[in-house]
């Protein structure tokens, strides 16, 4: 008889309720999928993918070595789309940073001189780090270390195992752009807000003010820390943004800081939309760049204060960080990496699996060519319904449970 003990077995689909028998089949569909991306990895270092994105950073580190602008006459001129290799985006830190890649300071610069693939390998690294430790240390604090290893026998690696075989990761792994190393920061943040306490509050504001000085788009998540009236943690993030720029405007000079506003304010349309998720750039297919680019940050804007003001910590600032993503006007696949941090909020708030496994799959997409003028469903369509059901996941109804931490409290005090 199937499904019935047998001289001390257990047989048909009981089986899969077995502790030893769901922990063996977690392990191997873990090797298989993470032996998978490593053999994509491995095949994309050989292509020009292989640090693609890195290249802008460390060209214009070589620009300030060399005393150059970082930014190109063509983004000071007027609307230019943001796909082009070396074409530096962002703030100016980030190149100043970028220095450490260039001689005196680095070695890679002796090993390969004006050849940025030598040093995208220890950018890669320093991401693989960011990302294992933020898992590690968000699954113990949010006590996922404990439920995993009852479940499953298991302990946090289960995760970094999936966070690892998350396409958005394999591709920001192989690109290099920065989106790991602030899934760090947010990580960060949202360990110094989970205690409570004032001193881990004005961490998480240095950690979203550094990140927006790297990235403009966290900064919307200062929005959170006001309504939530965490003054301590708004204040601390001016003290981020004003601390970093200090630290590397000797490097930098004044100049970039004076063309940046021009270089944000000209940033247009993607020339070529096939990887394009942002939902500025759907919407702009129908009523025009700049005013879908107002819509789509006034609606997010708005879904970041009724979160603040209706949701619990936790969730409230997984829809800031959710929110301050889906707005960037230039949104590629790999920068879905950052999502590893929702994913691991949603699931230590109780957000069904099955749910957040629809979404982990749908943001696997990749382009299939076969498709012809529909590939467009997998490459951008799929991954965008994955980003935008973790936002409707996090704005859900709230499961109750016992024994609530701080961070499961409703949102409408923050520190003094």
């Amino acid at each position: 008889m199937a499904g019935t003990q047998r001289a001390g077995g257990i047989y048909g689909l009981r089986r899969l309720r077995e502790p030893a028998f769901l922990r063996l089949v977690l392990i191997l569909v873990a090797v298989i999928l993470v032996g998978f991306r490593a053999l994509q990895f491995i095949l994309f270092t050989t292509q020009v993918q292989w640090g693609y994105d890195f290249s802008a950073y460390w060209s214009a580190g070589l620009h300030l070595l060399a005393g150059e602008p970082i930014y190109s006459a063509a983004q000071l001129a007027g609307p230019y789309a943001p796909q082009q290799q070396y074409l530096y985006l962002y703030p100016p830190p980030l190149a100043g940073f970028a220095l450490l890649f260039h001689q005196p300071w680095s070695v890679w610069s002796l090993l390969a001189p004006g050849d940025y693939r030598a040093a995208v390998w220890a950018w890669t690294l320093l991401g693989a780090l960011v990302l294992l430790t933020t898992i590690v240390a968000i699954a113990r604090e949010d006590g996922l270390t404990d439920r995993i290893r009852r479940a499953t026998g298991l302990g946090p690696w289960l995760l970094v195992a999936a966070a690892f075989g998350f396409p958005p990761v394999v591709g920001e792994l192989v690109l290099g752009n920065v989106h790991l190393l602030l899934l760090g920061l947010l990580g960060l943040a949202w360990l110094g807000i989970r205690g409570g306490t004032v001193r881990g509050e004005r961490i998480a504001g240095v950690a979203i003010g550094v990140a927006a000085v790297i990235k403009v788009f966290p900064g919307i998540i200062l929005l959170w820390f006001l309504l939530t009236r965490r003054w301590q943690g708004a204040a601390f993030v001016v003290v981020g943004i004003v601390a970093t720029t200090l630290v590397t405007l000797p490097f930098t000079g004044l100049q970039p800081w004076l063309d940046y506003p021009t270089v944000l304010a000209n940033l247009s349309a993607p020339a070529d939309t096939r990887d394009t998720l942002a939902p500025t750039v759907w919407l702009a297919e129908w009523i025009g760049f700049l005013p879908a680019r107002l819509i789509v940050t006034g609606v997010g804007l708005v879904v970041v204060a009724w979160a603040a003001l209706r949701l619990t910590t936790r969730m409230s600032f997984t829809v800031a960080v959710l929110v301050s993503i889906l707005v960037a006007p230039a949104l590629y696949h790999h920068y879905l990496a950052i999502l590893v941090l929702p994913f691991l909020l949603l699931l230590a708030e109780g957000r069904p699996i099955a749910w957040l496994a629809v979404a982990y799959l749908l943001m696997s997409g990749g382009e299939q060519t076969a498709l012809g003028d529909l590939s467009w469903i997998l490459n951008r369509g799929l991954p965008t319904a994955g980003a935008l059901l973790l936002l409707v996941l996090a704005a859900g109804p709230r499961r109750t449970r016992r024994n609530a931490t701080p961070s499961d409290q409703p949102v409408g005090s923050g520190s003094a």
